[in-house]
């Protein structure tokens, strides 16, 4: 969502497949469509401009990055030199894309996209094999992940400096080396994702919510609603606000959420759940505290909500 109330996201058409969606501030819903001869497509991020990333297939079967103008026109961003497929995850208000690049089996890398179009690959220099980029802020702050696929698949979470090219680790909960991911980014350079809460197996200390302040690898701890094990953040607004998910004290129950920071430290506030529904998650909040995400219904179909502040 942006600052200006225009959701995107993605939706189920009659033929089975999904495409990416738009919907205004009113509710209105646009079908962003596909690029030509292709099946599918799927919106990721969108920026105050309007413009809407994403990726969509192709009429040989591969998936590309790609970019919607506020006026509806799509744009395949292309590939890495050599690579055929790519994915776009993250935009700025300077038209900065960010994603990431099938290199080899099990091996993505992490790109950015110049306004102009021009791919950059940001994941040659990091930790693990496996880089992905997600947000990014308008000061070119990337935020991300670097990752193996192993039986233990392992994550770290991890931010680029602007126009950087090494990704850097950012420090779990329970402490080096322990699986993490970043998800959302200000523009203060604020940092939420998730990470494992404490050394060991991950059923032992599950993941919780978590925080990385502008200027700092340490993390905060965002916690989870009273009884729940597991909570997880996906974005962040202008005054620090994060949303997110978390789970609660009955079990299968999962609710959207948001954490404000107060004089006593970080609250936690559930947001509703749809008549009936009992799983909700939020991912991304606009500077004004609108926050947009998915919620189920009671017949188990999961849709697209809004919560007003």
């Amino acid at each position: 969502m942006n600052d200006h109330g225009v959701v995107v996201g993605y939706g189920d058409v009659a033929t089975g497949q999904f495409h990416a969606i738009r919907w205004d501030r009113g509710g209105r819903v646009v079908d962003l469509g596909t690029l030509p001869g292709g099946t599918y497509s799927y919106a990721n991020g969108i920026n105050d401009r309007g413009d809407v990333v994403g990726y969509a297939n192709t009429a040989g079967g591969d998936d590309r990055a790609v970019r919607w103008a506020a006026d509806g026109s799509i744009t395949d961003l292309g590939s890495l030199p050599g690579h055929a497929s790519s994915y776009a995850y993250g935009i700025n208000d300077k038209r900065d894309v960010v994603g990431n690049v099938p290199i080899r089996s099990k091996i993505y890398h992490a790109v950015k996209w110049q306004a102009d179009g021009t791919a950059s690959d940001i994941g040659t220099d990091s930790p693990l094999p496996a880089t992905t980029a997600v947000a990014i802020n308008n000061h070119g702050v990337v935020a991300g992940h670097t990752y193996e696929v192993s039986p233990g698949h392992y994550v770290e979470a991890v931010t680029w400096a602007a126009a950087g090219t090494t990704a850097v680790v950012l420090q779990a909960l329970g402490g080096a080396n322990l699986r993490s991911s970043a998800n959302g980014i200000n523009d203060r350079g604020a940092i939420v994702g998730y990470s494992q809460s404490g050394s060991g197996a991950p059923t032992n200390y599950p993941f919780h919510a978590t925080l990385w302040a502008p200027g700092t690898l340490a993390p905060t701890d965002l916690g989870t609603l009273p009884g729940g094990d597991y909570s997880k953040a996906n974005g962040v607004n202008a005054a620090g606000i994060a949303v997110g998910t978390s789970a609660t004290g009955t079990s299968g129950e999962q609710d959207a959420v948001l954490w404000r920071r107060g004089k006593n430290g970080w609250r936690i506030v559930p947001l509703p759940q749809l008549g009936g529904g009992n799983s909700s998650e939020a991912t991304a909040v606009d500077d004004d505290g609108d926050v947009v995400g998915e919620a189920s219904t009671a017949a188990g179909q999961s849709v697209a909500v809004r919560w007003k502040k």
